[in-house]
């Protein structure tokens, strides 16, 4: 094994010291190995190092500006920052080099969300549905971008496959809860909000509507 898959291996277990002597050993034997500059990125990122992961990643994109894997790190980076629009670029950016997997979809979609832009995510959960079926946060981002669009009946569809992935999903059982109220069915939303308090004891949204519903009932 070189230095780099040792690195790799020693990220991927947790050995983080093990990892950064072994992937700092490659960046200085092959100082344009783009993909060890990443990975020395994402390990900074574990430790919380978020401005010197930063480094490292515009670094692996100098030497390799159409590196997909950096693009994404990037990506993830300005994501947690809150900058959705810089993050969605370099989300989009991975897609126009052939990453096509569910989680950078998944990702473009986020950030449409966080952007106020529902009706684009659409697609983007679609496709990161189509791409990975179990995808339980796609499918509930999914259900939640429906339901906002008042597309109530696809909502529910989708907020329901939760459910089946999980039963305990808390969310799920209270946005399928106001869906009910919504369509009237009182003895179906009492239900989903039992549910969600069932599995998540503060679930405050879910007690403040159950004790709606309960009022309804009164």
């Amino acid at each position: 094994m070189t230095n780099f898959e040792r690195g790799v291996s020693a990220l991927q277990e947790g050995n983080l010291e093990e990892a950064a002597n072994y992937l700092t050993k490659e960046i200085e034997e092959n100082p344009t190995n783009s993909l060890a500059y990443v990975n020395f990125g994402q390990l900074l990122l574990t430790m919380d190092d978020v401005e010197r992961a930063c480094r490292f990643f515009e670094k692996a994109l100098e030497i390799d500006p159409e590196l997909a894997a950096a693009h994404y790190a990037v990506g993830t980076v300005y994501f947690e920052d809150g900058k959705f629009e810089l993050a969605k670029n370099h989300f989009q950016h991975c897609v126009k080099l052939g990453m096509d997997d569910s989680d950078v979809f998944f990702m473009i979609g986020l950030c449409c969300v966080n952007n106020g832009e529902d009706r684009f995510a659409l697609p983007f959960f679609q496709r990161a549905i189509e791409l990975d079926e179990s995808d339980l946060d796609a499918l509930f981002q999914y259900g939640l971008c429906l339901a906002k669009l008042e597309m109530l009946e696809e909502a529910k569809q989708s907020l329901e496959k939760v459910l089946t992935l999980d039963e305990s999903h808390s969310d799920a059982h209270y946005n399928l809860g106001i869906i009910d109220m919504f369509n009237d069915d009182v003895e179906g939303a009492k239900e989903h909000f039992e549910k969600a308090i069932e599995h998540q004891h503060d679930h405050m949204l879910a007690m403040h509507a159950l004790k709606v519903v309960e009022n309804k009932e009164s």
